[in-house]
Order: structure tokens, then sequence, then C-alpha cells
């Protein structure tokens, strides 16, 4: 599979970026404008050529869109960002500009698949093109279009094969939704939208390929808003792409984790030589500090070494910016108790969850591959069984803890395998959970 690198100048990147938020004829919308500013400053900061359009009424918005359509021809790397009121009419997808009236038409709107088209039409064969539309919040609109099936939240788009062209070159297409078609997104209580503050939170991260962003941020919004909101990403590719590509550091060859996207054989934990890997870490983190896998494989390398309170930090370092196998390692530091003064079990299901939900494998296997209920005290047992009897389901008698509890697994749809981490996480009997945990 063939790789390209976007970094800093040595791509040719433009890129659009839209925010809708101050509507004339319905209430204002909080975040498009801010969501719109931030996601410049980082394409900025990438490299890319902007063309951006915050609040422009529909022909200000046509020019800047055309503008941006005759900028992509040479371009290694096109992007386009929409935050803002969109809708779907007849299967066809629409931005709403800001100046839309009460008594709007059909042409009064941005057509998703004519600035497609117009990337298609214009493009290089192999150009990567990256299409992102957090346009989904509720649609005061809907009303205007009378006769047609002005349905709730986007519709689903269709990729087009690749022609020979591209599939000589390496090709890549992706469009990403805030949530998942027919849906309605959040446009959140803070500065940003969910979906757009995961993307920012990981978009600049140097060396990760770009599709794991979007699958990464995807788990993300779905932890943080609680499973109410599912991202979606379609993509259609022959090669990786990175935005920073990796700088392969001798600490990665000596601590970087198996489940890495830098083309490099992991190192399983129990090889880690620490005398050699602490400051070849320390050496790379100071180079690259914003860097959560070089984070992560310190983070390995100082527990290695039984250094267990700086590795501590140095997973919460990593796990802040969203790395999944440091979330879940910090998780069993918190189910275990190292580096600190007791286990904190409650905190630790809540991280191995979260990471579980970002696609982190040995999160999912942590949290359901052990059965505890042969550990538990007959305190912890009666605590289960109040615990069930709260959820409804009937415990007969301590012989019958077992039935009960697979009883509940079923009710809750939860992987049956005995009194599981992940049963005692749903339960919130965090008490009952023995000691005996490792770090590694």
């Amino acid at each position: 599979m063939a790789q390209v690198s976007a970094s800093h100048g040595a791509f040719d990147g433009v890129a659009l970026v839209i925010g809708n938020a101050d509507y004339r004829s319905v209430a204002r919308l909080a975040n498009p404008a801010n969501d719109a500013r931030a996601m410049a400053e980082k394409l900025g900061g990438l490299g890319f050529r902007l063309h951006v359009a915050i609040d422009q009424p529909t022909s200000a918005l046509q020019e800047t869109i055309r503008r941006f359509a005759g900028d992509v021809s040479g371009a290694d790397v096109i992007f386009v960002f929409y935050a803002g009121h969109g809708l779907q009419l007849d299967g066809r997808n629409f931005l709403v500009p800001v100046d839309l009236a009460k008594g709007g038409q059909r042409d009064d709107l941005i057509a998703v698949d004519l600035i497609l088209s117009a990337i298609e039409e214009k493009a290089k064969p192999d150009a990567a093109k990256i299409i992102v539309l957090d346009a989904c919040r509720n649609n005061p609109f809907s009303d205007l279009f009378h006769g047609a099936d002005g349905s709730r939240g986007l519709a689903r788009i269709d990729l087009p094969k690749p022609a020979g062209a591209e599939a000589s070159a390496g090709y890549y297409r992706l469009v990403a939704f805030a949530t998942a078609a027919g849906q309605v997104a959040s446009d959140g209580e803070r500065e940003h939208s969910p979906y757009t503050e995961s993307l920012l939170r990981f978009i600049d991260q140097p060396g990760l390929e770009v599709s794991e962003m979007f699958r990464l941020a995807a788990g993300d919004v779905l932890a943080s808003t609680n499973g109410m909101q599912k991202p979606e990403y379609l993509v259609q590719t022959s090669r990786t792409l990175f935005f920073r590509p990796p700088n392969i550091t001798e600490c990665d060859r000596l601590a970087v984790d198996a489940r890495n996207f830098i083309g490099v054989k992991g190192i399983a934990f129990e090889d880690i030589d620490a005398v050699k890997a602490v400051p070849a870490c320390l050496d790379a983190v100071a180079a690259e500090p914003e860097s959560a896998r070089l984070k992560h494989n310190l983070a390995r390398s100082l527990e290695k070494a039984e250094r267990l309170s700086e590795a501590l930090e140095q997973y919460q370092a990593a796990a802040d910016k969203g790395h999944p196998a440091a979330i879940n390692a910090l998780g069993i530091m918190y189910l275990a108790g190292c580096g600190m003064a007791r286990p904190d079990v409650a905190r630790a299901l809540q991280l191995i969850s979260r990471a579980r939900d970002l696609g982190d494998l040995e999160a999912a296997s942590t949290l359901t591959a052990h059965d505890l209920l042969p550990y538990l005290s007959d305190g912890g047992k009666a605590t289960l069984a109040q615990a069930l009897g709260q959820a409804g389901v009937t415990v007969p008698g301590p012989d019958g803890l077992s039935a009960a509890v697979g009883a509940f697994q079923q009710q809750a749809r939860l992987k049956a395998s005995g009194l599981t981490l992940e049963t005692v996480h749903a339960l919130k009997i965090y008490d009952t959970v023995p000691a005996g945990f490792r770090c590694h």
C-alpha cells in the first residue's frame, strides 16, 4: 500500500472552511462560527491554503466556493469542512446559507453534490479528497420545501468508483458525517460541537494516519455523548495519508506498542529494554512534545523500569490527547493501584470503557475476560445480589448468583462471561472488585 505524507508545506493542500451560525430567519446557532475558525486555524497550521466563509450570505458564499474550486487543480490534498444547518431533500444533501428567507426555495440552498462534482472534475486523479459535514443539527427549515422528501438529518453519499488513472496513481476519498445518516447531532454546550471538538483534538497530532484520526474522533464522540451521537465516515483509499507524518525514532524502535500505524513492528511490554528505552524516549518526547505516541512509548518504558508514578503521568498525558492504548493502560494502572496510594476501580473502568469505545481491543478483552464471581467475599456477594435486585433481577439464593448475573447481562446486552468488569461497571459495584490486578 502506498503512503502519502502531507505536512507543513511538504504537500500542496487547499481547504474550504464554512461556518454558518448567524441565521437571519431562525435562531442563531451557538458553535458553527467557532468551529470553522478553529478548524481553519488547525488546517492553516498544517500548511493548507485556506478559503474561509464565516456567516457569508448566499452570493458571497457561492463566490468563495467558486474560488476554492478554481484552486484545487494542483492540490495533493483537498479538505472541505462545513458547520451549520444542513438538510436533505429527495436524497440530496444541501448546506443552508445564513440568509435563507422564510419563503426560501431549493435554488437558494447550496448542493453538496455540486461541490463534490467540482472537486472531482478539477482535482488531480491522485489527490486526496476529504469532506467533513458537521451539519446535522435540528432543521428548522423543513417546512419550507413542500412536496419534497425533506428527511431528518443528512443522506448518505455514494462515493464514485476510482477511475483507471486513480487506480494506478493511488486514490483517497473520505466523507465524514457528525452523526449517522438521518440522525441529528448536537450543537454542543461548550465552545465547539462534540464532533468538531474531537476532530480538533486529533487532526494535528504527529504520526496519526488520517483515516485512523476520523475513527478515533467517531469513538470519542460516541463516548462523550454517552452513545447518543454516532459519527460515520465513508472511506475509499488505496493508501495511507498523514497530515503530520511520523518521525520514526529510536524510542519507537525500542518501545512502540504493536497497535501503531507507523509501520514499525511493536515491542511487547516484557521485551522492552528500559535501560535503553527510557533515555531514548525522554529525548524523543523533548523533541516532539505533542506526540501522543511518543508519550505512550515513554510511559511503557517508565513502567517497565518500575518508575510507576512517572509512568502514570506520561500515560495521563498521552490519554489526554486521546491515545486509546494509553487510556487503557492508564485504566489498568488505576485498577491495580500502580503509582498511587490505592486502586480506584470506578475511575479505572471509566477509562477502560472509553478505550474500548475508541476501538482498543485489549481494553475490550480486559472488560470481558475475567469472571470475578469466584473471588468475591461474602460481603461482595451480598452487594452483588442487592445491585441485581435493584436492577430488577431476582436472585434465588447464594447458589443462584451466577444465573442472575447471566440474566442481567442478557437484559443489559452485555457479554455473558461471568461477573466481568463490564458488568461491575454497569452495576456500579466497584467495591466488590478483589485486589490482585497487575499493571502489566
